[in-house]
């Protein structure tokens, strides 16, 4: 059976760190600068003609490295310490900062940090993602990062013996990265009072903790979870955690393999 939809986003959601890390040396624009561009600049120097000041436009390329109406560049690629835009961040002169204190957004120091370490690397711009096409990256391969624990081995699905699912592969990368590493697998009473709160919003009884123990060390632990999920999700409990709209309903139901299903069940006494 295919895993429900809304649950995969629940446990990916779960599963992610509270700020992912960017493991890449290379600063994007997309990424790391539209959004201070965003917050801090283009009022002033966006694509809004009516409202942009000095003649200076930001938000593309061509304009950025071109001399504002005062003749200075404010994008020098390649050159930070040259680039007027850097030197008005960077200035204390109350009259000359950017952005002007009286926005109060002024740009913090990895911010500033950021914005410096992609002028340096060229000053490439990017179209906003939502007309780029998306690009699936590999899967990051175990034996190319350095491991706390040796014994953790590749498998076919290019990450290690601790998961099954190439998502953990980039989670792992980036917590290398920043000198964490991985917990220890929970004890499956601990993992069926994590799933039960999180779907249901209550506690598993003691039987249903025993019967999860039982599958957990009968069928294995993945096993295990699989029918726990189907059977919480089941529950009329879910369903009045988790409502669903009619929309969604629909799409889920058209995706199952069969019918009903825990997915196409939840959220039925919710929307009649």
């Amino acid at each position: 059976m295919r895993r429900p939809y809304c649950l995969s986003l629940a446990l990916f959601a779960l599963a992610l760190p509270p700020a992912m890390s960017h493991a890449e040396d290379k600063v994007q624009f997309n990424r790391d600068i539209r959004p201070i561009f965003s917050d801090t600049c283009f009022q002033c120097h966006g694509p809004d003609e009516k409202k942009r000041k000095a003649g200076l436009r930001l938000d593309t390329r061509d304009t950025a490295v071109k001399p504002s109406e005062s003749g200075d560049i404010a994008i020098v690629p390649g050159k930070p310490a040259e680039s007027e835009m850097v030197k008005r961040l960077e200035t204390t002169d109350p009259d000359d900062v950017m952005p002007p204190s009286k926005l109060h957004k002024p740009i913090t120091p990895a911010q500033l940090a950021t914005v410096k370490k992609w002028i340096a690397q060229g000053a490439q711009y990017q179209r906003h993602w939502a007309f780029v096409k998306p690009e699936r990256p590999p899967v990051p391969k175990l034996a190319d990062i350095p491991l706390p624990d040796a014994h953790w081995k590749n498998n076919a699905n290019g990450v290690g013996d601790w998961s099954a699912n190439p998502v953990d592969a980039f989670l792992l990368k980036n917590m290398v990265a920043k000198g964490l590493v991985p917990s220890k697998e929970a004890a499956p009473e601990t993992v069926i009072r994590r799933m039960a709160l999180d779907l249901n919003g209550i506690p598993p009884t003691p039987g249903e903790v025993d019967a999860f123990v039982q599958s957990w060390k009968t069928n294995g632990p993945r096993a295990a979870v699989d029918k726990l999920a189907d059977r919480l999700l089941a529950s009329r409990v879910t369903a009045s955690t988790w409502p669903c709209n009619g929309s969604t309903m629909r799409a889920m139901r058209t995706a199952m393999v069969s019918s009903p299903t825990p997915a196409a069940r939840c959220g039925t006494g919710a929307i009649g």
